[in-house]
């Protein structure tokens, strides 16, 4: 039940949501975003259901990305906002993660949360896509989805699923998934009404009790062996940059995905970052112009990434890499080089980073 939740709108009169996820949460598909996504529907919904409660809502979604990603924008994208419910929804793309890995990350983001504010409430969100029911009908697993239940269970954590709510709906009118979504994936707008009443049915029912005050949840130990569980940061490059020739900054945002950007000036261009930690990431622009880039680490070990893939063709977006993994415990150097490669279709070698990712555990 969520009774903090509960109490904050009846009695503090103020709540902070928080939608934490991937791109069904963000709204792909929809008309509008902001406007007609279920994560839109029920805030506006609340709105009105507590009109003299002041709700404030928190897009931290990005279409595309898993925990993987999520346990290092946690505090950058939605806990320096302070919310005191979070809506996280990831089992859909964090399908393609390794089964250990949809653990450790997923279970990250989760304390991350809890340690901030022992008083916020998280419901853990199940979403669904026409290729998933294949995969159930034939008696495969959603390993992700069974990997997150189990961590909820473990925290005690309200769920719900609003995925299957909407392939039953689709059953029982025809099974055409294409009339509530708009690639089998992404809901279109009577998609995501679904969604909506599948969400505002079970929120009604666990916000029901109004307590006298708030209570501060129990941490529990680790589901997973503490050591193994990440906790990552992001460095914004554009701190590291001074006095660097071959990267300069630029000072506009990209789809509202950060505020700003660095670029290098062209092949060749290097960089090199000092750190302490055991993965090592990039979050930067993938798009029809994008090239290469060549990592040595510690001066051995050289790995070549590309920012450019097939959807790159369609649109530009934020992507991420994590060339090094699993790192010794300790201190590392590496040095970044704009490559004269670059994917065949590629139209140019342009590398653009927004921070670098950096765990330790």
């Amino acid at each position: 039940m969520l009774t903090n939740t509960a109490y904050r709108l009846h009695h503090d009169k103020k709540l902070t949501i928080g939608f934490f996820g991937g791109s069904i949460t963000e709204g792909a598909g929809a008309t509008s975003w902001d406007g007609t996504s279920w994560r839109a529907n029920i805030t506006r919904d609340l709105k009105e259901t507590y009109p003299d409660a002041e709700i404030t809502a928190v897009n931290a979604a990005i279409g595309g990305t898993g925990t993987d990603l999520g346990l290092y924008r946690c505090k950058h994208d939605l806990l320096q906002y302070d919310p005191n419910l979070v809506f996280i929804e990831f089992a859909t793309n964090d399908s393609i993660l390794a089964p250990d890995e949809q653990f450790k990350c997923y279970e990250s983001c989760l304390r991350q949360i809890l340690e901030k504010d022992p008083t916020t409430e998280i419901v853990v969100v199940f979403t669904m896509t026409k290729a998933i029911e294949e995969k159930l009908l034939t008696y495969g697993d959603f390993r992700s989805r069974t990997a997150e239940a189990i961590l909820a269970y473990h925290y005690g954590l309200d769920m719900i699923n609003i995925g299957e709510h909407f392939r039953m709906v689709i059953a029982a009118n025809g099974g055409d998934w294409m009339k509530y979504t708009t690639d089998n994936t992404h809901p279109n707008d009577e998609g995501y009404l679904i969604l909506t009443k599948a969400m505002k049915r079970e929120l009604s029912r666990l916000l029901t009790e109004i307590p006298d005050a708030l209570t501060a949840r129990k941490i529990p130990a680790p589901y997973c062996e503490k050591s193994t569980i990440p906790f990552g940061k992001i460095v914004e490059v554009r701190d590291l940059i001074e006095g660097v020739k071959g990267w300069h900054f630029v000072d506009k945002p990209f789809k509202k995905r950060f505020p700003y950007y660095v670029s290098a000036s062209g092949i060749g261009s290097e960089m090199t970052y000092e750190f302490e930690g055991r993965d090592f990431g990039l979050y930067w622009i993938m798009d029809n112009e994008s090239g290469m880039l060549e990592l040595t680490l510690d001066g051995k070990e050289t790995k070549t990434v590309s920012a450019w893939d097939k959807y790159c063709k369609s649109f530009s977006r934020a992507g991420y890499v994590f060339p090094f993994k699993n790192l010794e415990k300790g201190h590392h150097t590496i040095t970044l080089r704009v490559s004269d490669k670059k994917d065949a279709e590629s139209l140019g070698n342009n590398i653009s980073l927004f921070a670098f990712l950096v765990s330790n555990y």
